[in-house]
């Protein structure tokens, strides 16, 4: 009978320590991950808004103050058999922006509607974060890849292509 006590004791005992490390852990995983704070989503947002506005309006220093110099903006696109990648650098997008600014030159879907791109985080990893947005306007769609240098986030990589027709 002693024993039995002794071990009800040992087991209260291990699973009160058990509910501690569970509650630790549990509270560890709740915390936000390093670097990403309101202030990363914000400028992550409006990082990618300068991006996305500055091409549709031909505001080219939108452009540069949010995409780097060594943008790699890309489109996997095909004609017939062949598949082909178009590439396009920072200074081509704002080459793009200025034509822009006498109007897109992509089929409005929306007539009379803003822009109104959707923008969503899919993540932030300390520097680096992953972003998609979406508009209805003009039809296409961005994986945006930003880096955060010098307390700054600027766009590295996009990957575009054309919504899918559902």
């Amino acid at each position: 009978m002693e024993g039995s006590k002794i071990r009800t004791n040992d087991k209260t005992i291990m699973e009160k320590k058990m509910r501690k490390i569970i509650l630790l852990f549990a509270a560890f995983l709740s915390l936000p991950a390093f670097g990403q704070s309101e202030e990363d989503t914000l400028a992550i947002k409006k990082a990618t808004l300068n991006y996305i506005e500055g091409w549709a309006t031909g505001n080219v220093e939108r452009i540069k103050e949010s995409v780097s110099p060594e943008l790699s903006k890309r489109r996997v696109a095909s004609a017939g058999d062949l598949v082909f990648v178009q590439d396009m650098s920072q200074s081509l997008l704002c080459a793009a922006a200025l034509s822009n600014a006498k109007g897109v030159r992509m089929q409005d879907l929306t007539p009379g509607k803003d822009l109104a791109p959707e923008i969503k985080i899919l993540d932030i990893d300390g520097t680096n974060a992953s972003v998609k947005t979406w508009n209805a306007k003009y039809g296409f769609f961005d994986y945006i890849h930003l880096s955060k240098a010098g307390g700054k986030w600027m766009i590295i990589n996009v990957l575009w292509d054309m919504n899918s027709i559902k």
